[in-house]
């Protein structure tokens, strides 16, 4: 866990993300995310863990195998220690954290509500993952006799502290729920693509006020942890849904900067601005990707796919290109080690 979250945030780093949550739900062999935090740490991103967790295994109709399902007594209980140990709501915080029961067919309504009473008991954000494919509606009709959206806002699952990953199929009247809530979308686009999910309604929801994020999703959906691919992918596929003029490279870009941080709470971060945070992504617009360019918002069309320079809180965590604050070669090595004694 430590080390796959090192190489996955160095290679946000070098795509010029500088703040991102991730959203673990498995914990094989005694893993914490206590592992994850302590890569952030080193690495240097702002980081948004939140604790997730899968308690429905195979044999009660679940997703992951038995072995891997926790008791959701040591869910609710790991969740207060991590909350205690390492949530900082203060303003220009490295680590917050969240709680993130994985989705609502993995895990049972009791556990979906808890969580949901226990975030808000200690101040911290939710998070899961809602309305993703054809299946999930199907599953949520089946099972619980309503959409995707009515389920969460019966839990609890829905305010300006909750966001959820990809709702590909929301309709119309969840969409005006969300928007109405101040509830946030991290909207997946590359990892949906790989699935075959189908297109977020990323145009529906801006206009009419959700705030809506970007996500790379895991190596499970997505090949890359690229967050300016996932920019223009967001622009392009809204485009193929809704016409050429649906969304703007701009768009795009506010969505990837702004978009992420209004999604997590982080009025301090998102913005060029004083008063807000020295987070600063540096491209270089020189080279052959982007010649004849005269539009800098033209990263997203012709740029490099590379940043050259990234701030985080105003330390170097990428200079000329390379990581400054971990041997990236020799952490790339090791993770080549683990994969392949996994696939032995």
């Amino acid at each position: 866990m430590f080390v796959s979250a090192q190489v996955g945030l160095a290679e946000l780093a070098l795509s010029g993300c500088t703040m991102t949550s991730d959203h673990l739900y498995l914990y094989p062999n005694g893993a914490r995310l206590d592992d994850t935090i302590a890569a952030a740490q080193e690495v240097g991103l702002r980081f948004h863990p939140t604790r997730g967790a899968m308690s429905i295994g195979e044999s009660a109709g679940g997703l992951p195998p038995d072995s891997l399902v926790e008791r959701e007594a040591t869910i609710l209980e790991d969740s207060i220690r991590v909350v205690d140990a390492f949530h900082d709501a203060g303003e220009g915080a490295m680590v917050r954290v969240g709680l993130a029961p994985c989705s609502p067919f993995s895990v049972s309504r009791d556990l979906m509500r808890e969580a949901a009473l226990l975030a808000r008991d200690k101040g911290v954000m939710l998070h899961t993952h809602l309305a993703e494919s054809d299946e999930d509606i199907a599953y949520s009709l089946h099972h619980f006799g309503c959409r995707p959206g009515e389920y969460a806002e019966s839990l609890g699952w829905v305010g300006d502290d909750v966001w959820h990953a990809h709702c590909v199929k929301l309709d119309c009247s969840e969409i005006d729920l969300f928007a109405r809530t101040g509830t946030s979308v991290s909207h997946c686009p590359c990892s949906n693509c790989r699935l075959g999910s189908g297109i977020a309604p990323v145009r529906a929801m801006r206009d009419r006020g959700v705030k809506v994020g970007l996500g790379v999703d895991g190596s499970a959906s997505n090949d890359a942890g690229n967050l300016v691919s996932e920019a223009r992918q967001v622009m392009l596929l809204q485009r193929v849904l809704n016409g050429a003029d649906a969304m703007s490279a701009r768009e795009a870009l506010e969505i990837a900067t702004l978009g992420g941080a209004q999604v997590l709470g982080r009025h301090d971060c998102g913005r060029l601005e004083v008063g807000k945070r020295a987070d600063i992504a540096v491209w270089d617009m020189s080279g052959v990707e982007a010649a004849g360019s005269w539009d800098r918002v033209a990263l997203l069309l012709a740029g490099p796919s590379r940043v050259r320079d990234l701030i985080v809180d105003g330390r170097q965590v990428v200079r000329g290109g390379a990581m400054k604050t971990i041997d990236l070669p020799l952490v790339t090595e090791r993770q080549n080690r683990l994969a392949r004694a996994l696939m032995g």
